[in-house]
């Protein structure tokens, strides 16, 4: 999971969820084996669920790019002025599709992609205030 990863990077305030509670499950374990016990909050939750009422200097999401599309107004309504939304897992086919999702969830957000053979990222910064 993603925020063993922000953990280590020295993130604060690191929660994860997945709507897999088996996927919550080997984050926990994993957390436990490579030191990183209580470091983050684990939660079995879908995605609007997961971010519903909070804001975020960054999100991280690793997920097929329908779902990222379908849910782009709850991913750019979690992200604080000045935040950044990384996104990841976008097939390089896919991507504008992505792009299209995030046009009216946020606009006037500055964006950068990169494509590493048939993969592709998308991130995007919110404008501070």
């Amino acid at each position: 999971m993603l925020a063993l990863s922000a953990c280590l990077l020295e993130f604060g305030d690191v929660r994860g969820f997945d709507n897999d509670p088996e996927a919550i499950r080997v984050s926990l374990d994993n957390a436990r084996l490579n030191g990183l016990e209580g470091r983050a909050r684990f939660a079995a939750a879908g995605l609007p669920e997961g971010l519903a009422g909070a804001r975020y200097d960054f999100v991280a999401a690793n997920i097929q790019a329908d779902v990222l599309a379908r849910h782009s107004g709850a991913l750019a309504s979690a992200v604080a002025p000045g935040g950044m939304l990384a996104m990841s897992g976008i097939l390089a086919s896919e991507i504008a599709s992505v792009r299209a999702g995030f046009a009216g969830a946020a606009p006037g957000w500055g964006a950068d992609s990169r494509v590493l053979g048939e993969w592709c990222d998308l991130c995007l910064r919110r404008p501070p205030r």
